[in-house]
């Protein structure tokens, strides 16, 4: 829970695309407002991504896509 807002995060968009549109038509009056984004998040531990630019060579954490669902609580 964020604020006052109920947060459902999932790794695969399609889970959170299905739950969005079930909400949509099945939901209570505030899931009915319920909507959709994404972000990311770093995978935790060491896990590096290298790449090049020119003659140098980076490093970066590497990420993942994560996909999220938020509406009003209800006991706000």
């Amino acid at each position: 829970m964020r604020n006052n807002y109920e947060v459902i995060t999932t790794a695969d968009k399609q889970k959170r695309d299905e739950m969005y549109a079930d909400l949509r038509a099945n939901g209570n009056a505030l899931e009915r407002q319920v909507v959709k984004f994404s972000d990311c998040e770093p995978t935790g531990g060491n896990y590096l991504v290298f790449y090049e630019h020119g003659d140098d060579f980076y490093s970066r954490p590497d990420y993942r896509s994560t996909w999220s669902i938020a509406y009003p609580r209800s006991d706000v």
